[in-house]
């Protein structure tokens, strides 16, 4: 964690009154997944991307959020996977409450795997299918899960990077609870809805742990992606490299559970927005229009 240049009160203002909003007209976005968007700032003439967590309760939950970011940086330099340049800062608010936000640099986006892989002639044993598949086994755990779908990696033509790190799969040796705080990411939802997401995520984190799951992910992104006529050479890649036994219909399971679970997701999300902005509170995240599967 360092010093940066952004102006991060500026900045938490300014998604404050997105937030307050209802929609982010205000702010100029390079991207979105699941659980964070991606800003350009500043909004005129963007010089960085950030991604901002959702507040936690004070610092020292903050503070142990960007240490578990730093041991799984850490894990990634060990297995030999490269990172994209990326600094984590702790915005303390008057509140109490703490914001982080990662800082990086603004990316190539012709760069980003999906974009690679929709301007290339679907092939097995592509390098970049290659890296992406021999990187999973060096990162995976029982307690450290590694999301390996496309849209997380930037390839140069000979070199994969790894470029999102806002929600570490860092579980704890029991495996059924992350090793931060997870109030951070919880407080989206309705506050009686929370304890089965709670679980409900967590399985999902478990999924990112194992060889097989991450890897089948990354396949069901494909299909999410338009880029189905990768799903064949992607999967015999991973087979051939690693001797899986991965087939389609593997990773369709988990493409048509995601596409059923994260919309119903969003809507709980925007369910708590509603509820805390008419009832005079404060709601906390930014939120996309819809989800990465369209609704």
């Amino acid at each position: 964690m360092t010093e940066t240049d952004a102006d991060l009160p500026g900045v938490e203002a300014a998604v404050a009154a997105a937030i307050r909003q209802g929609n982010n007209d205000s702010l100029r976005l390079l991207g979105h997944g699941e659980i964070s968007l991606v800003l350009a700032w500043p909004t005129d003439q963007p010089q960085m991307a950030l991604k901002r967590v959702p507040p936690f309760r004070d610092a020292a939950s903050a503070r142990q959020y960007v240490t578990v970011c730093d041991e799984f940086f850490d894990r990634l330099a060990a297995a030999g996977v490269p990172v994209w340049p990326t600094t984590l800062h702790v915005l303390e608010r008057s509140d109490g409450r703490a914001v982080v936000y990662h800082r990086q640099p603004i990316a190539n986006a012709a760069q980003l795997g999906t974009n690679v892989l929709h301007a290339t002639t679907p092939e097995a044993g592509h390098p970049l299918l290659v890296a992406v598949a021999d990187a999973a086994p060096k990162v995976c755990t029982p307690t450290i899960g590694f999301d390996s779908q496309m849209s997380n990696w930037l390839w140069d033509g000979s070199t994969a990077t790894h470029i999102d790190f806002t929600s570490p799969f860092v579980l704890t040796e029991t495996r059924d609870e992350l090793t931060y705080d997870s109030f951070a990411f919880l407080q989206e939802y309705p506050v009686a809805l929370r304890p089965y997401l709670k679980r409900e995520l967590t399985k999902l984190v478990q999924r990112f742990t194992s060889v097989e799951g991450t890897l089948g992910d990354m396949v069901a992104n494909l299909m999410k992606e338009g880029l189905d006529a990768w799903v064949d050479p992607a999967i015999a890649t991973i087979n051939e490299r690693l001797g899986l036994s991965l087939t389609r219909a593997d990773a369709q399971q988990m493409y048509d559970d995601d596409r059923k679970l994260l919309p119903v997701v969003l809507k709980l999300k925007k369910v708590q927005r509603w509820w805390l902005t008419h009832t005079g509170r404060r709601y906390e995240s930014l939120l996309p229009a819809t989800t990465t599967y369209g609704k």
